[in-house]
């Protein structure tokens, strides 16, 4: 395997020296070449660790018909521009951790990278290292028993290296050493084997449903010391540190109910102890290595490419995907950005939005405009008998007389600040809408009535984010946070207890009954992008119903006739997976079919410039051809 390196800093001198231990063991890899934007610097690399060829340009390297894997070694800030390079050349590439600065380039170059067949995997070295087989043999022997804990600490003072000091360099300690035991928590902690030991048959899914975090700042806005607590489904808990400022310390611990396992040194691992439940070292195992550990992530890109994988099992995409947006929560909590990101007050920043209320027409593939707003408008609902839209505006809900074109607000007293939730009921008394009450700013749902009446409270739990009405009106379909998770819940409209339908790891949202009651279409991130789903109204069945590589899709909404099924589409460009912001280039999509001939993936009918409250809730008229959506322009 002709092996490349990209980038001539610190980090590539320690690869360059992993890959020719290699090449002297005869163990299938070649210090093959070298690049650097200066011509000189890498021809010096070269000569100095042995690769057979320099370029003095990214582009040249790239370009190189015989190489077979680059590895990336720039600073992590450059890293999507330099994949980006590397795939329009069709070159296989290993790229060093942090794998990008944010999740959302993460999600773009892995999806452009599946879309043209080329290997992509995140040198996260330590995946890779024998030494975590090694601990995971003992703790599937039972030598320290049900695993219950971790503690990680990955700090040393790095304050002269000015990249680490600079936003727009995507510093921080976070990203240069925080992966690593935010990492160390999740080998140990999500291992279905390793979770199966001392537990119950049930006892094998395990993910992150809390997270408890603060971070002190330096003084140019990067993260300097954090502190992470992370509670996960089967109860375990990880208390994990990372600092560039505080002294040096490098070590896990992973405790169990007869012992634990100290390792010393993250990231390579270099000794491995177990201890008994009274403290005494019994164990002590220094782990094997050809060179500096980083040869292991080499030879299981090597292996991996052998076997025509696009991917590594060690370190596949899902990880990487995992990781980077675990990295960008912890970063939005403690408020750092980095200066080329879209912060989150410029994304919701909507003083200027001009609304326009439309409908589209089916048959004849035109939209009709039915009236302009100087204000926020969003997700209009369309009246069972045809007369009317409702929308909620500046925390209000109104309605839209088609006909005559007049305004009126629905009464709703103390229910003032509803978000674009809102459901009609099919009796005609009202509407069901997710409010933010004063109490905690947390969303519940409420019933409001035409007539006046005062509201109803219907989910004391919080927060819940409705989105579906059974056809009969007697349940309500909603997506809520519990425990750190969110998922999909049904309650009577009544009131009563909720009934849990989804469990899969991350986000679950936008439940919708179609009109028989029979399934209800909803939208989840559990496959790595957000994309429309279906299941039973039990919560049976859940399937996957689009599968699109480079958009996120979400709030699917079933037509009255079953026939058609429209949704708002994001590209990856715009928004993370988990994300559904406004203000944003989107796309609604059509799909048609039945159960009975299938259903057609999804086709583009508009573009336009809208957002979440583009098409929130069902706004299909009751005659199945036309839908009612908002688009926005900037005043």
């Amino acid at each position: 395997m002709k092996f490349a390196i990209l980038g001539c800093g610190h980090i590539a001198t320690k690869m360059a020296a992993a890959v020719k231990a290699l090449e002297k063991r005869d163990m299938g890899v070649e210090a093959y070449a070298v690049a650097s934007r200066s011509l000189e610097k890498a021809q010096k690399f070269a000569d100095d660790y042995g690769f057979g060829r320099a370029y003095g340009s990214y582009e040249e390297l790239a370009k190189d018909p015989q190489v077979d894997l680059i590895y990336i070694a720039t600073p992590h800030s450059e890293h999507y521009a330099n994949i980006l390079l590397c795939l329009e050349h069709g070159k296989n590439l290993l790229v060093e951790k942090t794998f990008t600065a944010n999740a959302l380039m993460a999600s773009e170059v892995i999806a452009l990278a599946e879309e043209k067949g080329v290997f992509l995997c995140e040198a996260m070295w330590t995946r890779f290292l024998p030494a975590v087989q090694m601990v995971k043999d003992w703790i599937l022997a039972g030598k320290i028993g049900k695993v219950e804990s971790v503690e990680a600490d990955f700090s040393m003072p790095l304050t002269h290296i000015e990249r680490l000091k600079n936003p727009a360099l995507a510093g921080g300690a976070l990203l240069d050493l925080g992966i690593y035991s935010l990492t160390f928590a999740d080998i140990f902690l999500t291992d279905a084997k390793i979770c199966r030991v001392g537990c119950n048959e049930g006892c094998v899914e395990n993910h992150i449903v809390q997270t408890k975090s603060r971070c002190v700042k330096f003084h140019t806005g990067v993260d300097a010391t954090d502190w992470i607590d992370l509670t996960y489904k089967n109860g375990q808990v990880a208390h994990l540190k990372t600092s560039m400022v505080a002294p040096l310390k490098n070590e896990g611990v992973i405790y169990g109910t007869d012992g634990f396992i100290r390792v010393q040194n993250l990231n390579d691992m270099v000794e491995i102890q177990r201890y008994d439940v009274a403290g005494q070292m019994v164990e002590s195992v220094i782990p094997p290595r050809i060179e500096n550990c980083y040869e292991y992530e080499v030879l299981g890109c090597k292996a991996a490419l052998e076997m025509g994988l696009k991917e590594c099992p060690e370190m596949p995409h899902s990880k990487t995907m995992q990781i980077m947006t675990q990295m960008d929560s912890l970063r939005q909590a403690w408020g750092v950005n980095y200066p080329f990101e879209l912060s989150p007050a410029q994304v919701w920043d909507r003083s200027g939005d001009k609304s326009i209320l439309e409908v589209f027409d089916i048959e004849t593939g035109k939209s009709e405009v039915l009236d302009e707003f100087d204000r926020v408008i969003e997700a209009p609902n369309w009246s069972a008998d045809g007369r009317f839209l409702t929308f909620n505006s500046e925390g209000r809900i109104y309605k839209y007389e088609i006909a005559s074109g007049d305004v009126t607000e629905v009464p709703s007293y103390f229910v003032d600040n509803c978000n674009n939730d809102h459901v009609l009921a099919p009796d005609g008394s009202g509407l069901y809408v997710s409010h933010h009450t004063k109490e905690d700013g947390l969303s519940r749902i409420y019933k409001i009535y035409f007539d006046g009446r005062v509201p109803r409270l219907v989910t004391p739990l919080a927060p819940s984010y409705l989105h579906g009405i059974t056809p009969d009106g007697k349940m309500l379909a909603y997506c809520a946070e519990r425990n750190g998770e969110y998922d999909i819940y049904t309650i009577p409209t009544l009131g009563g207890n909720e009934v849990q339908l989804t469990s899969a790891l991350g986000l679950n949202d936008g439940p919708e009954y179609d009109c028989d009651g029979e399934y209800i279409w909803f939208n989840s991130v559990r496959t790595g992008r957000m994309q429309a789903w279906r299941m039973k109204a039990d919560g049976s069945e859940q399937t996957q119903m689009t599968f699109d590589k480079h958009w996120n899709t979400w709030f699917p909404h079933i037509s009255p006739d079953r026939t058609k099924v429209v949704m708002l589409a994001y590209h990856e460009r715009d928004v993370r997976p988990g994300e559904h912001v406004p203000n944003k280039n989107v796309e609604i999509r059509l799909m048609t079919g039945s159960d009975r001939i299938g259903w057609s993936e999804p086709r583009t009918i508009l573009k336009l410039f809208g957002g979440q409250g583009t098409i929130n809730v069902n706004s299909w008229a009751p005659d199945s051809k036309r839908f009612a959506y908002v688009r926005y322009e900037k005043k």
